[in-house]
């Protein structure tokens, strides 16, 4: 009996058990990390051929073998991070254009997934018969809205737009009256943040756009929205920073030109008329003058099939006449490709385009992140004479306009600089 009642020797027992199991879930944590960081490296290797996928099929998709291209890239860039079938990965590249995306609202020629498993061999978890795990990763890249992309961004987190334009709002987009703001292929991303920031003032608006994204809300009758805006959405930094906008300090000649030809095929000139009537613009130019009034026919050089030009504000706004015809191009290469009106972060002036009988044509981006722009009809709709084929790059947006068209800006054989491959998944 005393033999069965001898507890010596239990401590030893309990420590044998208690290492097996602590041995245990050491060697699963060990094999959870692993895993961990196989499927973390097998995500970059996603990421890189979703994202090269798209990038090769956006720079080529004139090509009837695009498509096929564009998986052939992807699955080299999965296989330059490591991920070969000789190693036992498994890589698949599906194109929105066959409709082999499951996500349906990236259904899409835009879109690309790549999709990478392979297995990862255990170091501790083989002892009870699994010796390797599947791991697999997905991703997917391609340009957002496909065709209908974010081509009107107001950036400024804060506004003052309002009643009367006195400066004593919230709003950083105001649609007066009995306006139509038409967008059709173009995405409007705004990134105030108050309450009213989107302020519909009146009732017998409308919009139509590809899509409307608001950080903050929206305010007024907002009945005439289609599609209904998406509020407290992440606002956007501005998509064009990489660009550097001249000012009176970077010219390199300086002039007093008010009709004719103004600019130079190099170099950066700054121009300090006040009244520009009948001019044609060539390069760069930086209009000084606190206030310039256009008129007659303003033109950059050449006209569609030209070289186009690029006109900068420094300080101060524009507007124009009555009857002021306007063809203006931005260029299709230089430093300053795809921008026809600019004005660097400093300026915070209001510039004006009244409608009034003008005509004619706008084809480029409108880049001004820091100013705000007014469209206004004057007293009319006239809106039919002007072709906004641009996009809007500002701080706010004032429009007090019967029927406004934006079409959006598309290069000539070229890739638009809003045109941006983004991973979405």
């Amino acid at each position: 009996m005393k033999k069965l009642q001898n507890e010596s020797g239990q401590v030893l027992v309990l420590t044998a058990l208690c290492m097996t199991v602590l041995i245990g879930f050491m060697a699963l944590a060990i094999d959870v990390g692993i895993l961990y960081r196989a499927k973390r490296n097998m995500q970059i290797a996603a990421d890189a051929a979703a994202t090269a996928a798209a990038l090769d099929y956006f720079y080529n998709r004139g090509s009837s073998t695009a498509v096929a291209a564009a998986k052939t890239v992807g699955t080299s860039a999965a296989n330059a991070n490591g991920y070969t079938t000789s190693s036992g990965a498994t890589i698949t590249i599906n194109s929105g254009t066959n409709s082999e995306i499951t996500t349906p609202w990236h259904n899409s020629t835009s879109f690309f997934e790549a999709i990478v498993s392979q297995p990862s061999r255990t170091a501790f978890m083989g002892y009870f018969g699994v010796g390797s795990m599947n791991v697999s990763t997905r991703a997917v890249a391609g340009v957002p809205g496909g065709s209908k992309k974010d081509c009107i961004y107001i950036l400024a987190p804060t506004g003052n737009l309002g009643p009367g334009k006195s400066g004593s709002g919230t709003s950083t987009v105001w649609l007066q009256g009995s306006f139509q703001l038409n967008a059709p292929n173009c995405g409007i991303q705004i990134d105030g943040t108050s309450s009213n920031t989107l302020y519909y003032n009146g009732n017998g608006g409308s919009t139509s756009a590809a899509f409307i994204a608001v950080v903050g809300g929206v305010g007024g009758n907002s009945s005439g929205y289609t599609p209904q805006p998406v509020t407290g959405v992440a606002p956007v930094s501005d998509p064009l920073t990489r660009y550097t906008i001249p000012t009176a300090a970077s010219c390199t000649s300086t002039v007093t030109t008010s009709t004719g030809s103004i600019g130079s095929a190099t170099g950066i000139v700054c121009d300090s008329a006040s009244n520009i009537t009948n001019a044609t613009f060539t390069g760069t130019v930086v209009l000084t003058a606190p206030t310039v009034t256009f008129g007659g026919s303003i033109a950059t050089i050449g006209g569609a099939t030209g070289a186009g030009a690029t006109i900068v504000f420094d300080t101060g706004s524009f507007n124009e006449s009555p009857g002021t015809n306007f063809s203006l191009y931005a260029p299709s290469s230089g430093a300053l490709a795809g921008i026809v009106l600019a004005a660097p972060t400093t300026n915070t002036s209001t510039m004006t385009l009244q409608f009034g009988n003008s005509t004619g044509t706008f084809n480029g981006i409108v880049y001004m992140p820091a100013a705000t722009f007014f469209f206004q009809d004057s007293g009319g709709d006239h809106s039919g004479g002007l072709t906004f084929n641009i996009d809007l790059v500002v701080a706010q947006l004032d429009d007090k306009t019967s029927k406004l068209n934006i079409n959006g800006y598309s290069p000539p054989g070229a890739i638009g600089p809003l045109d941006l491959v983004t991973l979405v998944e």
